[in-house]
């Protein structure tokens, strides 16, 4: 997994900086300053013709009958303001159509895609959550890898176990959240027992703490696959773009 250039969409930062600059000034353009300038002018284009009729006795009438109706101005454009609005959306929908901005947004995607799995790439990620975020982001980044989700199963109080399927194989997921290590072989044996009622292919044992270094003996020729904190991250670096 690399880290997303400018480069490779042809484009720079400055190029970028300059684009997001151009089309904040068009949104406020579009959706604020032109709105309330033409509110204004509008107020003052009406006081202009019933100027006469308010007759106003001093400066500071004047003054105060201008913002009252300078106000009123603006509160009046409220549907030309949604006209402008929509003229925003149709602009930047058109924009979205060129080839820079469509650069820019498949540069942007990737970034965050990147950003995304390089904090789960990274060991204090897995050890500081909590045991449902674990079994989440486990099934998360099984889910990107293509794996179809079968659902939960129900059978002795077995929410934690899930099967997945992939590439015409199944395959017997369970999580192991407690605060210490795996290092029940019986357990093992019990949930082999499950994936053989369940059809499923192999086993796949996720533990937050670890296992007891036992197991690594107990599982060969078993078709079990452990995997500690360390081994989900090697799991993520396969993740490309």
């Amino acid at each position: 997994m690399k880290v997303p250039t400018f480069q490779k969409f042809g484009l720079t930062k400055a190029q970028l900086k300059v684009i997001e600059t151009k089309d904040k000034k068009i949104s406020d353009i579009l959706t604020h300053h032109l709105t309330i300038g033409i509110g204004i002018a509008f107020g003052l284009v009406v006081y202009v013709i019933y100027f006469t009729k308010v007759q106003p006795d001093n400066f500071i009438q004047i003054i105060t009958q201008v913002f009252i109706f300078a106000s009123l101005g603006i509160i009046c454009v409220g549907v030309p303001a949604l006209l402008f609005k929509l003229a925003e959306m149709f602009y930047f929908k058109q924009k979205s159509k060129t080839p820079e901005s469509r650069n820019i947004s498949k540069y942007n995607e990737e970034r965050d895609n990147y950003e995304f799995w390089k904090i789960r790439k990274d060991y204090s990620f897995w050890n500081m959550m909590d045991g449902l975020s674990f079994e989440k982001e486990v099934m998360n980044i099984y889910l990107h890898l293509g794996y179809e989700d079968k659902g939960e199963l129900s059978e002795e109080n077995r929410d934690q176990d899930r099967i997945l399927s992939y590439d015409g194989e199944l395959h017997y997921f369970t999580f192991h959240t407690k605060i210490t290590e795996f290092k029940e072989s019986e357990e093992i044996d019990k949930l082999l027992v499950r994936k053989e009622k369940s059809g499923c292919d192999t086993l796949n044992i996720f533990s937050q703490r670890g296992f007891h270094k036992s197991l690594n003996g107990f599982i060969n020729n078993k078709p079990v696959n452990l995997f500690d904190i360390n081994g989900i991250i090697k799991v993520v670096r396969t993740i490309k773009f």
